[in-house]
């Protein structure tokens, strides 16, 4: 039996079946981050940085703002 992939969501750290959660991913070009941040991959095969967000509402109305401080981390920016 084919154990099932399990991924972490970023705001809330609880883990949940890969299937739940909406996957993101880094655009490749800086520009484009910097303007869209990071876009929806729903068949979750993206290449790249994927960060994970569960269903709940909290979860879902902090990422956005959370997101801008892991893509400055990400990019090597100061605070």
């Amino acid at each position: 039996m084919k154990q099932e992939p399990v991924r972490m969501c970023v705001v809330c750290r609880e883990r949940f079946p890969k299937r739940e959660l909406s996957r993101y991913v880094c655009p490749d070009t800086t520009p484009e981050l910097e303007t869209d941040g990071p876009v929806p991959d729903p068949e979750k095969t993206k290449p790249g940085r994927g960060y994970y967000v569960c269903v709940q509402a909290r979860c879902r109305e902090i990422f956005p703002k959370m997101i801008r401080g892991l893509m400055k981390k990400r990019k090597g920016e100061p605070k």
